[in-house]
């Protein structure tokens, strides 16, 4: 499956993600009281070997809740309640290895712990574990055994994990190409809120439609194999105004930050089609890659760029 099956997630100062579709760093972050004698309890029973509270501290060191935001010390507190078998701890450790956030980046590591959780039946697990098949980073590629870990998180609604599997089915990557399935699948993923999804649906019927093929309840019949859906290239829907679309990665205070952040966005992710630049407003100096003419266009970068960075990125108009 190519780079571009999209979209892992975290939301970092000087982190990035490996690339296609991961789960959100963000998620099940819990938030602790403000109450400082909470925030004591809570380390103590961390120290004494709560693997909930271990987690739990990990995720306010890593959001600097409460603490100073202290990712080394986020890691180790997930680490040891992964190591006690909690399966969201193993996921947020296999995310700080593959960033090398709180620890040395190692790929291998990364699928290491992604395994586990995704063994005891993690969905964002699964999701991750997929992707790194489905790219070959930190173990072999392998596009049939991303398929499996896809199709396990997709049948619990994992909304991207049904947008890569139908991917998946469109492009023939790791199993036999089929348009209603793979249709089937990206409407499922744009029902769970995937805004990627709609586009590659309206492709596929699209395709379909040329073929004489239509996607009907069932038709299996497809003697025709047209070329794989083409990445990057949506539906045409220019902005009425005619305004360029530009997709906000981050913001920053100091123009001295943000460009030491684009420089590992370019180091990291290289030539994406559109040159990173720096916009200030409001006296914020912002990071964008733009312009896009149509906002499917820029939705799907947007996408991808969630899945390589996990950051939510913003389309701005200007």
């Amino acid at each position: 499956m190519v780079r571009t099956v999209v979209t892992l997630f975290m939301s970092l100062m000087l982190c990035l993600s490996s690339p296609i579709a991961r789960a959100d760093f963000e998620q099940d972050l819990s938030a602790a009281s403000s109450n400082p004698q909470a925030l004591r309890e809570l380390h103590a029973r961390a120290k004494s070997g709560d693997a909930d509270a271990q987690f739990n501290m990990g995720n306010l060191f890593f959001k600097g809740q409460e603490v100073v935001r202290d990712y080394a010390e986020a890691a180790k507190w997930y680490r040891l309640a992964a190591l006690k078998g909690y399966a969201q701890a193993q996921l947020k450790t296999g995310m700080m290895y593959d960033a090398g956030v709180g620890v040395e980046q190692d790929y291998s590591e990364a699928v290491r712990w992604y395994r586990l959780a995704a063994r005891q039946g993690l969905a964002g697990a699964q999701l991750n574990l997929g992707v790194a098949y489905a790219e070959g980073q930190g173990v072999s590629k392998d596009e049939a055994e991303a398929v499996k870990w896809f199709r396990l998180a997709a049948n619990q609604g994992e909304a991207q994990a049904q947008f890569n599997l139908g991917l998946a089915y469109a492009n023939g990557a790791g199993v036999t190409q089929d348009f209603v399935e793979a249709y089937r699948w990206a409407r499922l993923a744009e029902a769970h809120g995937n805004k990627t999804a709609g586009a590659l649906a309206q492709e596929l019927t699209q395709q379909m439609a040329h073929t004489n093929k239509l996607a009907a309840a069932g038709q299996r019949d497809m003697n025709d194999k047209p070329a794989p859906i083409a990445q990057g290239k949506p539906p045409a829907d220019a902005a009425p105004d005619n305004t360029p679309i530009y997709v906000q990665i981050r913001a920053f205070e100091s123009e001295r930050l943000a460009e030491k952040f684009r420089a590992l966005l370019i180091a990291k992710l290289g030539d994406i089609g559109r040159p990173f630049s720096l916009f200030t407003k409001d006296e914020l100096v912002r990071i964008q890659v733009g312009p896009y003419d149509h906002l499917s266009e820029a939705r799907l970068s947007a996408d991808r760029l969630k899945a390589r960075l996990g950051i939510e990125p913003i389309l701005q108009r200007h």
